[in-house]
């Protein structure tokens, strides 16, 4: 029950006590067993008690409804807020009076936090955009630039204009290994600014986890002969489809699933399972560890949050989550 419906039944024992009195006053002057003048007192004071009750509950009614924001033309906090300080009693002040301030304060208080809030995550966002414009700019350029590099170390290394001995084609070799590694890291750089853009758009096929992983295995597993461990693969049957970008999305698992097991312990034992679990498709590889950040694990991270994956990594377990076709994505 609301507490304006609280308050106007306050005024029922009133409305009660004036029939109460209406019957006393018939009754009684019936039998001629009570006196006149206490029946006009008695009715008067009932009277008056309904009256004053009535404006009493109507009153704070009126003013707990303008409190709560009810009734305002806004229905946000600046429009509650600006009721109350339009509405606001000021001849004879009261505690409603003090607690419509505080609130009223409070209200333009929010009212400004969440304008300052929306501001900077504005301002926030148009930077980031900038930074991505940026970053797509300059990798474009610098890669064309750095053309004009490779193009004379190919064309030294290839053709003996003249006589090198061995020092000087390890050291052109050395450059144009050097020049085609950032030439790789500014396309990379490049893709992740498009993505963050949104200028580059991925496709959203049907996919199998499992084909994607078996896929993947070889290589997985060459990685972690490297490092001298071992990798056990259970891939779950029956394992629902997702959407996804298959080149891109191979491309990135790879990342980060062959980046963990570049820096795992010699001789671990690793494990790379794809099951489902609480209505999404997840890959999880045991035993892995943590690898440094760099331009390509940006990259793969994303892709996946592109499109809809969700990639965390606590007590030795990396997990690769995508929503199933028809679900909800990963928030």
């Amino acid at each position: 029950m609301k507490i304006s419906h609280r308050l106007y039944l306050t005024a029922l024992p009133a409305i009660i006590g004036v029939l109460v009195v209406a019957a006393l006053a018939y009754w009684g002057q019936y039998a001629h067993a009570v006196p006149q003048l206490l029946v006009v007192v008695a009715a008067v004071a009932t009277l008056g008690s309904v009256v004053l009750s009535w404006n009493n509950a109507r009153y704070v009614v009126q003013r707990i409804e303008r409190l709560a924001g009810v009734g305002a033309d806004d229905t946000n906090l600046k429009g509650a807020a600006s009721a109350l300080t339009a509405g606001r009693v000021t001849t004879h002040p009261d505690e409603l009076d003090t607690i419509e301030g505080v609130v009223g304060k409070l209200g333009s208080a929010v009212v400004v936090a969440e304008r300052t809030r929306s501001e900077r995550e504005s301002a926030a966002e148009q930077r980031t955009t900038e930074y991505a414009r940026m970053l797509a700019v300059i990798a474009t350029e610098s890669a064309k630039r750095l053309e004009d590099v490779r193009l004379p170390l190919h064309i030294l290394l290839e053709n003996h204009f003249g006589d090198l001995n061995e020092n000087q084609e390890e050291m052109l070799g050395a450059a144009r290994t050097a020049a085609e590694a950032v030439d790789a890291d500014l396309v990379t750089a490049r893709q992740i600014a498009e993505l963050d853009l949104g200028t580059r758009e991925l496709r959203r096929d049907r996919l199998l986890p499992a084909d994607l992983v078996r896929s993947l295995v070889p290589t997985l597993q060459a990685i972690a002969e490297q490092q001298h461990a071992t990798l056990a693969v259970d891939l779950e049957p029956l394992v629902p489809a997702i959407r996804g970008d298959q080149p891109q999305l191979q491309d990135a698992l790879a990342a980060v699933i062959g980046g963990a097991i570049k820096v795992t312990t010699p001789t671990a034992e690793l494990q790379l399972r794809v099951a489902r679990r609480d209505g999404a498709v997840r890959i999880e590889l045991r035993g892995g560890g943590h690898p440094e950040p760099d331009l390509r694990l940006l990259l793969a991270s994303r892709v996946l949050a592109s499109l809809g994956g969700l990639v965390s990594h606590a007590n030795d377990v990396l997990t690769v989550s995508f929503p199933t076709i028809g679900a909800p994505p990963a928030p």
